[in-house]
C-alpha cells in the first residue's frame, strides 16, 4: 500500500513516540532513510516548541493584564514576572489599549449607538479649532450652566412676538371691517346726507342776504364723523412687531451658535 506525505509522517510521529521505535527499525518498518525521518522529527518539535512558547506568553500577558487591574506598577510587574522593562511597558500599554476599548463599548451602549456624534464634537473643537480638553469642558459647563436661560428667554420673546403679531392681525382685519363697512355706508347713503357747497352757499343767500356762508375744504361730501382713525395704532403694531421679530431671530441665532 503506498502512503502519502501526511500519512507517512504521522505513522513516523506514531512509532516514535507512541510505540517507541529507533530511527533504524522505522527507517525499517516504512522502508525510509534516517534524514528523512529526522527531518520529520524536527519539524514536529519546532512546531510544538512555537506553540508552547505562544501558550507561555499568553499566560505571561494575563497575569501581566491581572497585575495592573490591581494596580500594581510597572517596577513590580517586571519583578514578579521577571521580564524585561521594554516587554513590560507593552504589556502595560496593551492594557490601557483593552480598557479603552471597553470603555468605548460601555459609551457607545450608554447613548445607544451615537456615539459618533461625541467625536464628531472632538473632530470639530479639538481638531479643526485647536482646542484643549479644558476648554472643551469649560464651554460644556457654560452650555449646561446658561443655556437652559437662555432657552427660557427665547420661549418667552417668541410668545410676545406671537401675542403681538395677533394683534396686529387682529387691527388688520379690524381695520379691513371697517373699510367694508364705509364703503357700504357711502353706496347706501340718501342724497340729502352730502352737502354741497354750492347748494349752502345758495340757500344762504336767498334767506340770509347779509349771511356769508364758512368756506368748506373741498365740494365733495362730508363723512360723518365718529369713526376711530387706526393707522398710527397700526403702524405702532407693525413696528412693535418687527422689533420683536428681530429680537426672536437674534435669540435663535444664539442659540444655534
Amino acid at each position: 500500500m503506498v502512503l502519502s506525505r501526511e500519512e507517512k509522517e504521522k505513522l513516523v510521529l506514531d512509532l516514535y513516540y507512541n510505540k517507541g521505535y529507533t530511527y533504524r527499525d522505522i527507517a525499517k518498518e516504512l522502508r525510509m532513510s534516517p534524514n528523512q525521518i529526522g527531518e520529520i522529527i524536527k519539524r514536529h518539535e519546532e512546531k510544538n516548541d512555537a506553540i508552547a512558547n505562544k501558550k507561555k506568553l499568553l499566560s505571561l500577558s494575563s497575569r501581566a493584564f491581572k497585575m495592573f487591574s490591581e494596580g500594581r506598577t510597572n517596577v513590580e510587574v517586571a519583578i514578579k514576572l521577571d521580564i524585561p522593562q521594554a516587554q513590560v511597558t507593552q504589556l502595560h500599554l496593551e492594557y490601557w489599549r483593552l480598557r479603552d476599548q471597553d470603555k468605548l463599548e460601555s459609551l457607545n451602549m450608554v447613548t445607544k449607538g451615537k456615539a459618533s456624534h461625541l467625536w464628531k464634537l472632538y473632530n470639530e473643537l479639538v481638531i479643526k479649532r485647536g482646542m484643549s480638553f479644558e476648554k472643551v469642558a469649560n464651554i460644556v459647563d457654560t452650555a449646561i450652566d446658561k443655556l437652559p436661560y437662555v432657552e427660557t428667554l427665547y420661549e418667552k420673546a417668541k410668545q410676545a412676538a406671537d401675542r403681538q403679531q395677533d394683534r396686529i392681525d387682529y387691527l388688520e382685519n379690524r381695520r379691513r371691517s371697517l373699510e367694508e363697512e364705509k364703503r357700504s355706508r357711502m353706496n347706501t347713503l340718501p342724497s340729502s346726507s352730502y352737502y354741497y357747497l354750492n347748494d349752502r352757499e345758495n340757500f344762504a343767500t336767498s334767506a340770509f342776504p347779509n349771511y356769508s356762508a364758512p368756506k368748506q375744504p373741498s365740494s365733495l361730501p362730508y363723512w360723518p364723523s365718529g369713526y376711530p382713525d387706526l393707522s398710527n395704532e397700526y403702524r405702532k403694531e407693525q413696528e412693535n412687531s418687527r422689533k420683536k421679530k428681530e429680537i426672536r431671530e437674534m435669540y435663535k441665532g444664539d442659540i444655534a451658535d
